[in-house]
């Protein structure tokens, strides 16, 4: 009877541990849910699953839009925090954000998107292409190329602004279960070194595609971001079970951490890891990990368990528009492969269903101090590709892409027993 409206008056209200928050299903919330140790985030009531959106407002009303000077550019008025894409009615149509290059040659700005000149939304030339003036002195606002005025043309926009949908931190023992989260431009869940994260029941959309800093490369090689679920640091107890996560920028679950291998290097180790009865589809990664530290002390995974999840067309989608295409897969190790250390490692009855990049990319030269290696033993798995198309690398000592073919399942019995390989003809799209 006495319900609060908002995320925002939550914020306010310090929590106990052992407390549980309770969102309506059939609601929506706007804005990131920070959270406190020890409690439970849950749904009440009957009906669809409670959503929390990290999108201020829908987008669809004619008068917030202003034509510009380029008559056929937009202009929305959404604040300084970086817009990672527009998704128009609940994702029939999503946006393409078009970020600045410079060329170190001739000083020429273009857009890496499409290769053409660009110095501002004046240049923009594609339908849907947008760009964000989010620049400490523009003029922040949201710039949309669109025959017909944005808010005319689709039922509902929402804007993935720069923030988590659930930002955990450091917080131990938190659960949250029977939510959806959507249209956030980093993290669905977003979580730092913790103990005890459970995440369950829950569906993660549109997620993803604002700029993480533009001091990691330089402001002409800026880095988007955005996963479904990460820890990032050290983990123990994280579980991720009964979720779908679809339409997300980079990962569907994540751990990893990478920092300078220097002397007094802090070790994260992640242990007890499980992602179970899962489905993901078109995320760039559906299961993305990493660790580096320092040399002689390298962290390492322990008891990481991926198993009964289904995964469609990894690198298909909403990803398709980041600069680093060819390395989407539905098992990522990534560029720090060789540092893995993993013991009691298993992969066991997922169905791994086509990629618009390649299946898996599992490496780590690194072994356990028992000796024994650090890939997982792969059981009772399918595998389901095209004839010709990449199936990826499990190894320890290359990182050589395999073709999907009619030797693809000798390859695999290699680590593990009762996984099928499917084959599908080179011309077949997913069924």
């Amino acid at each position: 009877a006495t319900a609060w409206r908002t995320a925002a008056r939550l914020a306010r209200e310090k929590l106990a541990p052992g407390s549980y928050v309770l969102f309506e299903r059939g609601g929506v919330y706007r804005g990131t849910v920070k959270v406190a140790p020890g409690v439970t985030y849950t749904a009440y009531g009957t009906g669809p699953k409670p959503c929390i959106y990290g999108s201020p407002e829908d987008g669809a009303d004619p008068a917030k839009w202003t034509r510009t000077e380029n008559p056929n550019v937009w202009a929305y008025d959404i604040g300084r925090r970086d817009v990672g894409t527009l998704v128009f009615d609940g994702g029939a149509r999503h946006a393409t954000k078009i970020v600045i290059r410079t060329d170190k040659k001739t000083g020429a700005r273009f857009n890496k998107f499409t290769g053409r000149p660009f110095n501002s939304y004046r240049d923009l030339d594609g339908d849907l292409h947008f760009w964000h003036d989010y620049y400490e002195k523009g003029t922040g606002k949201v710039y949309l190329y669109s025959a017909q005025n944005p808010g005319e043309r689709f039922r509902s926009i929402e804007f993935n602004v720069k923030c988590h949908g659930f930002a955990v931190g450091g917080a131990d023992g938190v659960t949250i279960d029977n939510v959806t989260v959507k249209y956030v431009g980093v993290h669905g869940i977003g979580a730092g070194t913790c103990r005890d994260l459970t995440v369950s029941n829950c569906e993660f959309g549109w997620i993803g595609g604002s700029i993480q800093a533009e001091g990691i490369f330089g402001r002409d090689y800026p880095t988007r971001l955005g996963n479904a679920v990460e820890i990032y640091g050290g983990c123990e107890n994280y579980t991720v079970t009964n979720c779908y996560a679809w339409q997300v920028y980079d990962a569907g679950v994540t751990q990893q951490f990478n920092i300078p291998e220097k002397a007094g290097a802090k070790r994260y180790d992640q242990k007890n890891v499980r992602y179970a009865h899962n489905v993901f589809e078109k995320c760039n990664y559906s299961v993305e990990y990493f660790l580096t530290a320092k040399k002689g002390n390298w962290s390492r995974m322990e008891n990481f368990v991926v198993e009964d999840n289904l995964m469609f067309d990894a690198g298909l989608g909403f990803c398709e528009q980041r600069p680093d295409r060819n390395e989407g897969a539905h098992i990522k190790a990534w560029y720090h492969g060789e540092r893995n250390r993993a013991k009691n490692y298993v992969v066991r009855r997922n169905a791994f269903c086509c990629a618009g990049d390649m299946l898996v990319q599992i490496c780590s030269g690194l072994k356990n101090e028992d000796g024994s290696s650090s890939l997982p033993q792969l059981t009772d798995n399918v595998f389901i590709g095209r004839a010709g198309a990449q199936f990826g690398t499990i190894s320890e000592s290359t990182s050589r892409r395999e073709i999907y073919g009619a030797e693809t399942q000798a390859y695999v019995d290699r680590f593990g027993t009762g996984n099928r390989c499917l084959i599908l003809p080179a011309a077949a799209q997913t069924p």
